[in-house]
């Protein structure tokens, strides 16, 4: 019996068997067995479209990370670019400073300055004592110095004002430097006026002939000399005499303090409540005065020019962006008064540009030269009429006789130094000036020079001081120097002024441009590769095979081989 063709059929929607035609006579079980007895079927390893897509996984994950890689660098140029332009790297830096805030540099470095204030202090040696008094000869001086100090400021008691100020109360001390000074020393001796002899003859210059005879009887009582050979440290902290002392008991209004130590008497009160001016609204005036000892004025002068202490500076930082066309003012207590400093030329220092300002020639001229001077003529007797370079400042000393002007009375009238011999003005070693950063206004260096002088009034009726009738005979002068700033803060002012200042705009663009390119670059790649790979049938399809051979019983897959062998008993039978 012949058996009917069973049809095997291995495709894509799986294996199923094709039924005989009908009236055959045909066991559809019988021939099945034996058919499939006899059927093996084997899977090639040749590959599909599916297994090609397989493959293809491989290079397109690398290709896929390196897009992401790029789009991730894209968007963060873009944005660090774009923060840049909106919020840009020196404003804020620059803002922050001004805000003052407790624990970022700028506030940290202001309340105990780190740069260096070194006080260089020169005192004026008599050489011919003898002679003078004996009216032969004009008192000859002789600079001795300098002794060097290093200056300490901080500042304590901060307080920050609703109407953007800020109140502190500022310390300064001074430490002597024996290993800077040479061979001087507080042990050093010197000649020197008796400044409480000479200061109560020349207050009470003008007394009665009864009051004048018991001054002179108390010199003799406790022999009192004019000149004095004492050591250097007695003269700057501890300068007493037994008669002032006892002047002092016996006339405490008049003589407040014993001790006229030069450096006792301008460190002893050394410690001032100061408002200055913070934040972004006051950039224009940034640590400018707002207000000293909790007043706009000083109290010790009549006009406003002479006695306002408004807009002034301290000296340890300058509002931001100054210009050529700006003037300073600087408070100084030891000259009595805010003094102006006036644009000079352009200076480098430490590879960036500074502004110099320095004091004008006729900072202590008369009023008949510069008539707003007046006002530091106090009305009546009381304030002498000093020749032009001199300028009375007893209201800050215990109204003590005493003047202020440039070292070696440099600008000041001959009169001022037709009785003293020995004196040598320079302008390079008597000027004071300051070098201003412009964009942060930090002080990069400064020089502060000047001279005290105690001023003799016209002493008829003490003849032991007649010698000094009508003289103001130079003390000491004194020289406050910031010799430099750290390292780290030159390094972050050149970081602001002279890298980020300049290249924040053309680096953020550039960063925008790069990212915006970047994202570009990444999107076009995409595109490309989604193309291809759509191209290619796409990942993790699976086609289906619908061709056959031209028997139609086996399908024409490359992945499955099926042959039948059926044995030969079995086909004999049938």
């Amino acid at each position: 019996m012949r058996a009917a063709p069973v049809c095997v059929m291995v495709g894509g929607a799986g294996t199923r068997l094709l039924a005989p035609e009908e009236g055959e006579d045909v066991s559809i079980e019988s021939s099945l067995d034996s058919s499939l007895e006899s059927t093996t079927i084997t899977s090639s390893p040749a590959p599909s479209l599916r297994s090609a897509g397989s493959l293809d996984k491989g290079p397109h994950k690398g290709f896929s990370k390196c897009l992401c890689w790029l789009f991730g660098v894209g968007i963060t140029f873009f944005l660090i670019g774009s923060l840049a332009i909106i919020f840009p790297p020196f404003d804020v830096l620059m803002n922050e400073r001004l805000r003052m805030l407790r624990g970022f540099p700028a506030f940290e470095w202001w309340v105990e300055p780190p740069d260096e204030v070194f006080l260089r202090l020169y005192i004026f040696n008599i050489t011919n004592k003898d002679e003078f008094l004996a009216g032969k000869q004009k008192l000859r001086l002789q600079e001795v110095g300098p002794w060097i100090f290093r200056e300490r400021l901080r500042h304590t008691d901060v307080f920050f004002n609703d109407n953007g100020t800020m109140t502190y109360t500022a310390h300064r001390s001074a430490e002597f430097l024996p290993e800077l000074s040479g061979n001087l020393s507080m042990d050093t001796m010197l000649v020197l006026p008796n400044l409480g002899v000479l200061g109560v003859a020349s207050y009470m210059w003008d007394a009665s002939f009864f009051t004048k005879l018991g001054i002179n009887m108390m010199m003799m009582n406790y022999n009192s000399q004019p000149i004095v050979t004492m050591r250097a440290g007695d003269y700057m902290w501890n300068n007493t005499d037994p008669m002032f002392s006892m002047a002092g008991n016996i006339m405490p209004d008049l003589v407040p303090t014993t001790n006229l130590g030069i450096l006792h008497i301008i460190y002893e009160h050394f410690s001032d409540e100061v408002t200055v001016y913070t934040g972004l609204q006051n950039s224009r005036r940034f640590f400018l005065i707002d207000k000293f000892r909790g007043s706009h004025r000083l109290g010790l002068w009549d006009g406003e020019y002479c006695d306002s202490v408004y807009g002034a500076s301290e000296g340890v930082s300058y509002p931001q962006f100054l210009t050529r066309n700006d003037s300073l003012l600087y408070l100084r207590k030891t000259i009595c008064r805010a003094t102006p400093l006036y644009y000079e030329r352009d200076e480098m220092r430490y590879n960036m540009n500074g502004l110099r300002f320095e004091l004008p020639s006729n900072l202590y001229a008369s009023p008949d030269e510069v008539p707003e001077n007046k006002c530091f003529r106090r009305r009546g007797d009381f304030s002498p009429q000093l020749p032009s370079g001199a300028t009375d400042i007893s209201p800050c000393f215990y109204n003590f006789p005493l003047a202020a002007s440039f070292p070696h009375f440099m600008h000041a009238s001959p009169e001022l130094s037709k009785n003293v011999e020995g004196l040598k003005p320079d302008p390079k070693r008597h000027g004071s000036y300051v070098i201003v950063e412009p964009t942060t206004g930090v002080p990069m260096e400064s020089s502060a020079r000047s001279q005290s002088n105690l001023v003799v009034r016209p002493l008829h009726g003490f003849s032991k001081v007649q010698a000094f009738s009508n003289m103001t005979i130079p003390m000491f002068w004194a020289e406050y120097t910031q010799v430099g700033l750290p390292w780290y803060i030159r390094w972050l002012m050149y970081l602001v002024v002279e890298i980020i200042q300049p290249s924040q705009q053309p680096v953020a663009y550039c960063l925008v441009t790069a990212g915006m390119s970047i994202l570009l670059a990444a999107f076009f790649g995409w595109t490309c590769s989604r193309n291809q790979y759509r191209e290619l049938g796409g990942a993790g399809s699976t086609p289906r095979s619908s061709s056959y051979s031209s028997l139609n019983l086996l399908p024409s897959s490359k992945s499955s081989q099926i042959s039948f062998q059926p044995k030969a008993d079995k086909l004999m039978h049938m």
